[in-house]
């Protein structure tokens, strides 16, 4: 059972940034743990989706918009104490013309658009994936899974609002081909 006076609560944004020609976004982590999607730590009293934002500008340097939600998670490690929540969200760049980071810093080493279908052969790539959310999340978008609208996961005490689920052929930027 949680002791609220040493129970500990961390709150993670990931962005699934996707551009009109079909590319994801991907960053290189530093230290040699592989290729990523942008997302780490809610820094409070920021939000989830100001921290989604800021966190890909920090490690990918892309100014994204917010489209959606693909996922709510959470697990307990109860033995630590330990609540983590990530919310996954689903965001397309500000400016298709903006250039990933190409400089390593303390952040990240670099940041690439990759074509969906050549996703996979990261993982023979240098130092391969840190994990496959980035190749299930493009794989579940492209085969038209539904995106939640980002009024799915809202402040507490806020009217509701009734917003509509889209799919892959509802994004703004696969309409504007």
């Amino acid at each position: 059972m949680f002791k609220s006076h040493q129970s500990t609560l961390l709150g993670i944004s990931l962005v699934v940034c996707r551009n009109s020609k079909g590319q994801y976004l991907t960053i290189l982590e530093n230290g040699n743990q592989g290729w990523w999607l942008p997302g780490g730590l809610v820094d409070p009293p920021e939000t989830f989706e100001n921290a989604a934002i800021r966190e890909t500008k920090e490690e990918a340097s892309i100014d994204v918009v917010l489209k959606g939600i693909l996922r709510v998670e959470n697990s307990l490690k109860a033995e630590q104490n330990h609540l983590r929540v990530r919310v996954v969200y689903y965001a397309e760049p500000v400016n298709e013309s903006q250039i990933p980071k190409q400089k390593p810093d303390k952040e990240t080493q670099q940041a690439r658009w990759v074509d969906y279908k050549d996703l996979p052969s990261y993982s023979k790539n240098g130092p391969g994936w840190r994990g496959k959310e980035l190749l299930e999340w493009s794989q579940y978008i492209e085969n038209g899974g539904v995106i939640m609208p980002l009024s799915f996961f809202s402040q507490e005490a806020t009217n509701p609002t009734i917003d509509q689920a889209f799919y892959k052929e509802d994004l703004p930027l696969i309409k504007q081909k």
